[in-house]
């Protein structure tokens, strides 16, 4: 078997979050920093902030949240 293909889902972290836990639960899924991933969300979001906040929000309302 591959062992590279291990499956991983984006879900909201509840125990490392500063709003709602989405820049934490990408960032666990992405094998990044959480603090790389939440300041290219803010960066992002000073340039697009329309379309970032809707995906921030979209994200908040359809994703699980991962409690452990």
């Amino acid at each position: 078997m591959n062992s590279f293909n291990r499956q991983r889902g984006w879900y909201k972290n509840t125990l490392d979050k500063k709003i709602s836990g989405v820049c934490s639960g990408l960032a666990y899924r992405l094998d990044f920093p959480v603090w790389s991933t939440r300041l290219v969300t803010i960066l992002l979001f000073l340039s697009f902030p329309f379309a970032i906040a809707l995906g921030y929000f979209i994200a908040h309302c359809c994703l699980d949240e991962k409690i452990s």
